[in-house]
């Protein structure tokens, strides 16, 4: 059985291959006890970006939940533009993640607008919303934010493994820190690896059935 300074290595934890000592292993709890809120905050998000992939025109719908909310943003010269907030599509820890709308002299433009606390860093240096993304479709919009939307869960981890690997040297810096801090480190990456994994088949199967209507209406049209 394999021993590492001469404790059994016995100890099994989520997205390690590895195996830890008891020593390890009450590090990697007590390490991840300090972030288990956010790894929950992690899961949850990720799993509404999955339904943000699967269901986006759901998220189109306005959901009512502030009527006549608005949103202000400003562009690099410090213009501002002015929207009307549709749905909400994420709730992070410090900010939304919101489908608005505006008319224009061509129509509808909807964006994608993150909406920062006020008592931000970055809210305070740039103001408190800003646009990721913008189209004249509200689905389209919406399930292009989901397939990108794993940068934020990618942010969220690394910020989790940084306060770990802090807990670890403070309390553990004899008990094999390396070994502790890369089981974190993989456990969260696990997470959004299968979130990306889940998100990229769902654009998938879409795209082909899309594909696959497409050329049924084509195959009616060549009969008829």
């Amino acid at each position: 059985m394999l021993k590492r300074d001469g404790e059994v290595c016995k100890y099994n934890v989520p997205g390690f291959v590895g195996r830890l000592t008891r020593a390890e292993f009450d590090a990697y709890n007590e390490a991840f006890d300090v972030i288990k809120d956010e790894f929950a905050a992690l899961e949850r998000i990720k799993n509404q970006v999955k339904e943000l992939t699967a269901n986006p025109g759901v998220f189109t719908i306005p959901d009512g939940q502030s009527p006549g909310e608005s949103v202000q943003t400003r562009d690099g010269e410090w213009r501002t533009t002015d929207w009307n907030v549709r749905s909400r599509l994420l709730k992070l820890e410090h900010s939304q993640v919101l489908l608005c709308e505006r008319t224009t002299g061509d129509g509808k433009e909807f964006a994608v607008i993150e909406k920062f606390q006020r008592d931000a860093p970055y809210a305070r240096a740039n103001g408190n919303a800003t646009v990721l993304l913008t189209g004249n479709d509200p689905a389209l919009v919406v399930q292009d934010y989901a397939a990108n939307a794993q940068h934020t869960l990618r942010f969220m981890a690394s910020n989790m493994v940084g306060a770990a690997q802090k807990v670890v040297w403070e309390r553990f810096a004899s008990q094999n820190p390396s070994r502790v801090i890369r089981a974190i480190s993989d456990r969260c990456a696990l997470a959004v690896d299968q979130a990306q994994n889940e998100i990229q088949m769902q654009i998938l199967e879409r795209r082909l059935a899309r594909q696959q209507s497409m050329g049924r209406r084509q195959a009616m049209g060549q009969g008829a």
